[in-house]
């Protein structure tokens, strides 16, 4: 026991010797390293502030621009394309806060997609003629890409809400057996599930609580979401609330029928999956396997003839 205390004061001592014998031969140095560290970290801090200040700047000059820009096209935009864009940006779940937005978000990628190419390829191109072609080409593509990135959403969007009915429902319905109301069961199950079907019926409660009766409030909903399998859940609840039928039983029937169809939905599928293998296996497989099995046969004909 002796000999091992021993060691550990022996230990002890060589370190704290060698820590002091290497803090003095480095003390300069470490007090310049400090020294520098202190002044540098200084400016980087300083740096970092005024990066932030003129990211801020160039937000705020973005800001007003854009402000005046969607007060400039609300003026040019009649009633009829306000309304056809925000059906679309209702279906895509609102990516853009307005269709004022939207409009000038499309300008802004047409120009600036038709100015990068005239200032890239103009000058280098000898074909003026092909050179503004490709730059009203790419203005048009920057016109129409957000329609179509719209599109894609919005079949996203409702793929995600046809996927999420069953467990919704059947929550919704345990809550509703368990003696909570429709009402309460829906706020309950929208808080707890993420995604656009508890973001919508979210919607629909506050309607409800703006003055909206709850038939006027799930037509709204119906409207909102392009979803054959939905609507027609909502409206089997809008009769059921019309006719005084117990919401328990008609969500329990109606989460049975949306799992049957999601089985013959996905049978429909696997039963398509021949067709669309068809063409790959045409183009891209049978020419391989023609030239591995074929291949050798052929060569051997061509260099040794039928003879050989």
């Amino acid at each position: 026991m002796v000999n091992l205390v021993l060691l550990l004061l022996t230990a002890g001592f060589f370190t704290l010797t060698i820590a002091a014998s290497l803090l003095t031969l480095y003390k300069r140095e470490l007090a310049v390293n400090e020294r520098v560290t202190r002044y540098f970290g200084e400016n980087i801090r300083r740096e970092e502030q005024d990066v932030k200040s003129k990211r801020r700047l160039f937000s705020g000059l973005i800001a007003v621009y854009w402000e005046k820009g969607t007060e400039y096209l609300n003026r040019k935009i009649s009633r009829a394309d306000k309304r056809k864009i925000d059906n679309l940006l209702r279906d895509a779940g609102y990516p853009f806060k307005t269709a004022i937005d939207f409009r000038l978000f499309q300008l802004v990628l047409a120009v600036g997609g038709g100015l990068a190419m005239a200032l890239l390829f103009l000058p280098i191109v000898e074909a003026k003629t092909s050179g503004w072609m490709l730059v009203i080409t790419v203005s048009i593509l920057g016109y129409r890409l957000p329609i179509f990135y719209l599109g894609k959403k919005s079949k996203a969007r409702i793929k995600e809400i046809n996927k999420g009915m069953p467990d919704f429902f059947d929550t919704v319905n345990l809550l509703l057996e368990a003696g909570m109301g429709l009402d309460l069961a829906l706020a309950d199950v929208s808080r707890k599930m993420k995604g656009p079907i508890a973001d919508e019926f979210i919607q629909t409660l506050e309607d409800m609580k703006l003055g909206m009766s709850r038939r006027e409030a799930f037509y709204e909903l119906r409207k909102r979401v392009p979803s054959d399998s939905f609507q027609s859940v909502i409206n089997s609840l809008i009769q059921a609330d019309q006719l005084g039928i117990g919401m328990a039983k008609v969500l329990r029937n109606l989460t049975i029928r949306i799992r049957e169809q999601r089985k013959e939905a996905a049978r429909e599928q696997a039963m398509k999956a021949p067709v669309k293998m068809l063409f790959p296996m045409v183009f891209f497989i049978f020419p391989a396997l023609f030239i591995v099995i074929l291949g050798p046969l052929v060569i051997t004909l061509v260099t040794k003839g039928l003879g050989g």
